[in-house]
């Protein structure tokens, strides 16, 4: 395989940016089982990227009770 240029976090944005394009576009078409299964893979790659940077995940900031 060939070097990548870009770090693993820069990855995980670019594949959290696709994939809220992906997710939009599906449900604007209403492929329903599409849409949700992109939203999983989005949730993951958020997870993913909070733990990368350190940070808590916007994602579960708003699914707890302060």
């Amino acid at each position: 395989m060939g070097e990548n240029k870009f770090s693993r976090t820069e990855n995980i944005r670019y594949i959290q940016q696709m994939l809220g394009e992906l997710r939009s576009m599906a449900k604007l078409n209403d492929l329903d089982m599409l849409a949700y299964l992109i939203e999983i893979a989005y949730i993951e790659s958020n997870d993913l990227l909070a733990k990368e940077t350190n940070t808590v995940s916007p994602l579960k900031k708003r699914n707890t009770s302060t």
